[in-house]
């Protein structure tokens, strides 16, 4: 009896054969030996996707070509290939599977897991005579999963997840190449050039950033004006704002609204009508889903969803963190047990041993067995990282790693508590308000320091002590002020939006669909989705900020009269029946069908709608891009042979004259300097500021960059930042 365990990666399988009582590593697999297993068994393993969809000229020449007259682009049948820089380990693989009397499925214990694994099987032509069992896991501890192994699954259990999962890879790729030739050919026949691509959460999620931006681009901001007042007591002064809060468009309508009320701009006496002192508590955060993980990293970092998401894998693989790719902000009562167990320990890492942590008792906040299905949230597993290895992270990791271990301490936590006052004062037949906040037990805050939870403003202010009935002075002022636009989308943000994109949709039917599958894409793809729009040139980041590029607002010129590819209610209606193939209520025939009757009226409605598309001004700000862009290639006359002009490159400034061998690299101590930098060196051989984030051996360091008699060029240090960089680099050498 021949046992073989398939794992997605190299890694996972390690932590796999770590977990066994003996296991030795052979070329793309390990043999095991184990109780668990008293014949022969092997561990190996894919890069992932071991196999990929056919291109469509591997089923046809004619399709090598775009062309419309070669669409659409269905195949009767859909074949599967291994690039070639994963054939070696795909044979390893396969003469594994084919030995193997029973095979258990142990790629991750989700959707895409289930598609990664039966194609690898299925292209290897193991499929068939032989027992499949299924292991899922939410941990990679040895424990977690010897347990895993112990208790494994049939596979026809999760098997329709396969079935579902290869649906939505078949229907993304019809949409992908159909969508893309149709779309790029389309818009080269208009004068625009270049190709564009089109996908199902791709196209939707791009046309989200983009109507946001032109929200913002086309607001027109207005003056308004509001009344603020100033409240003096016997005991001190205090700020209050009308209730309710009235706006005018201009400044005589609201000295008018205010006469009504029988007051004026100005001092003028009032009375303390009432004061409410309220005690108040607020509950700590939820834990963490892979979203909201990424939106709070973005938040705290400015980091990317896709540095998050790969942060977080070598920390889950790392052993140090549950499972990674999960959609719910809850545990079971199994996981709350065992955080409960090593609570000490969590503490201990974060130097909170003072910090109370009575709640033993499970809070449906947080624990809630009927709302995990297939991984639990994202918390700390039972071990805990020393001091020493924390060091060797990196500071995403570390700032992850302690979000995750205080957000989990923090349920155990007493709630943060606080007085709320509110003081009501009266001026004639006005009304003015004051809330006041007063902490009286930080609770779970107290894990958080200045940092807190990253959601509240700062405190209220502490209002003096008033009493009902008390005569005042109430200082009336009229403020002006402007509207403000939308703010634009960060990754944090748009990672949000896109789990709540069901608010995007006008179907109720589609809303709901929407909110049970947690919006359009998946918490493993959200993150490739937004680099693939910055790979494919649709967007960029700049502060921060997610900007829809010219090719990108092209694109959704283009698809904007099509709503089933500018909305998620396309996703919500794929999700509907993907659903049901999930439930086995459903076939893989019926929806691609379905997929093929869309993609068919896309060739017949998107010809007439690109010709009726006026893309003049965009394609005028395009060409003004493009001539700014040419412009700033130019750095000014060679300082070698002061004949030619010197052009930048991606790589390189080089002089345009072939007798000239004058070069400037555009990256100089591992920092790519901008093309006003490098004109300076070129026009003034130096660069007029130092140059900051430059990097050597010792670490980073700042310098002008001076252009040498050979053309080579020199760092040149101010006499204090000399002094600085020698004495860090001693520190550094220590």
């Amino acid at each position: 009896m021949k046992t073989v365990i398939l794992a997605e990666k190299p890694s996972q399988a390690k932590a796999y054969a770590d977990s066994f009582s003996k296991a030795t590593r052979k070329d793309g697999y390990f043999e095991i030996q184990d109780r668990l297993f008293p014949g022969e068994a092997v561990i190996t393993y894919g890069f992932g996707h071991l196999v990929e969809l056919d291109s469509p000229d591997m089923y046809d020449e004619k399709w090598k070509q775009w062309s419309l007259e070669h669409l659409p682009i269905f195949p009767h049948q859909y074949h599967y290939h291994v690039p070639k820089d994963k054939k070696k380990q795909f044979s390893v693989v396969k003469r594994q599977l084919q030995s193997a009397d029973t095979i258990v499925i142990a790629t991750d214990s989700d959707r895409e897991g289930e598609l990664i694994a039966w194609s690898i099987i299925q292209q290897a032509g193991a499929d068939q005579g032989k027992t499949f069992k299924r292991l899922w896991i939410n941990s990679l501890e040895k424990e977690a999963i010897y347990q895993g192994f112990q208790q494994l699954r049939d596979a026809e259990e999760t098997y329709p997840k396969f079935e579902e999962a290869q649906a939505r890879q078949i229907a993304d790729w019809l949409i992908g190449m159909n969508g893309s030739p149709l779309y790029s050919l389309l818009l080269q026949q208009k004068g625009i050039p270049g190709s564009f691509s089109l996908g199902r959460v791709q196209t939707p999620t791009l046309y989200m950033i983009y109507q946001l931006q032109e929200k913002i681009r086309n607001f027109q901001k207005e003056p308004y004006f509001e009344g603020k007042a100033q409240v003096t007591a016997q005991n001190g002064i205090f700020d209050a704002k009308l209730d309710p809060n009235e706006t005018q468009a201009t400044q005589e309508a609201f000295e008018a609204y205010l006469k009504e009320k029988g007051v004026q701009v100005g001092k003028q006496p009032g009375t303390i009508l009432e004061v409410e002192t309220e005690k108040k508590s607020a509950a700590s955060p939820r834990l963490f889903s892979l979203s909201s993980l990424q939106s709070k990293m973005n938040q705290l970092m400015k980091a990317s969803a896709k540095d998050t998401l790969e942060a977080m894998q070598g920390l889950y693989e790392g052993k140090y963190l549950s499972y990674p790719r999960t959609d719910t902000p809850y545990i079971t009562e199994g996981e709350y047990a065992y955080l409960l167990d090593h609570l000490d320990e969590y503490k201990h890492f974060l130097k909170a041993e003072s910090i109370p942590t009575p709640i033993h008792t499970p809070n449906s906040r947080y624990v809630n067995n009927k709302k995990v299905q297939e991984h639990y949230a994202i918390i700390p597993t039972k071990t805990v990282m020393t001091a020493a290895a924390f060091e060797q992270l990196s500071p995403l990791q570390q700032a992850i790693y302690e979000q995750v271990l205080k957000t989990t301490v923090a349920m155990f936590a007493e709630k943060y508590t606080y007085e709320e006052t509110t003081i009501l004062t009266q001026v004639q037949q006005l009304q003015l308000k004051a809330v006041g906040k007063v902490p009286v037990d930080l609770g779970w805050k107290k894990l958080f320091g200045k940092e807190r939870d990253g959601k509240e403003k700062d405190e209220d202010p502490l209002l003096p002590k008033v009493t009902k009935g008390e005569t005042v002075t109430v200082d009336l002022q009229v403020l002006k002020k402007e509207t403000k636009p939308p703010q634009p989308y960060t990754e944090g943000t748009l990672i949000t939006a896109i789990k709540t994109a069901g608010k995007t949709v006008d179907s109720e039917e589609a809303q709901s669909i929407l909110k049970e599958v947690e919006g359009i894409g998946t918490e493993a793809t959200r993150a490739n989705i937004i680099e693939t729009l910055k790979q494919k040139e649709y967007i960029k980041v700049e502060k921060n900020k997610l900007v829809v590029t010219n090719k990108g607002i092209l694109l959704c010129q283009a698809v904007e009269k099509e709503p089933l590819l500018t909305s998620a209610e396309m996703t919500a209606k794929w999700e509907s029946y993907l659903l049901k193939i999930g439930e086995q209520k459903g076939t893989q025939g019926t929806f691609l069908a379905n997929i093929q009757k869309f993609v068919s009226h896309l060739l017949e409605v998107v010809p007439g709608q690109i010709q009726a598309t006026d893309f003049g001004a965009t394609l005028q700000e395009v060409k003004a891009a493009s001539e700014k862009q040419e412009a700033a290639r130019h750095l000014g006359i060679c300082p070698k042979c002061q004949e030619q002009e010197v052009i930048l490159y991606q790589k390189v400034a080089a002089c345009t004259s072939e007798a000239c061998d004058f070069k400037l690299w555009t990256t100089i101590a591992k920092k790519k300097l901008t093309a006003t930098q490098l004109k300076e060196i070129i026009q003034n051989g130096r660069t007029s500021q130092p140059v900051k984030g430059l990097k050597g051996k010792k670490g980073s360091f700042e310098a002008t960059i001076v252009l040498k008699e050979d053309f080579t060029t020199r760092f040149e240090f101010s006499e204090k930042k000399k002094t600085n960089y020698k004495k860090r680099t001693r520190r550094t050498t220590k």
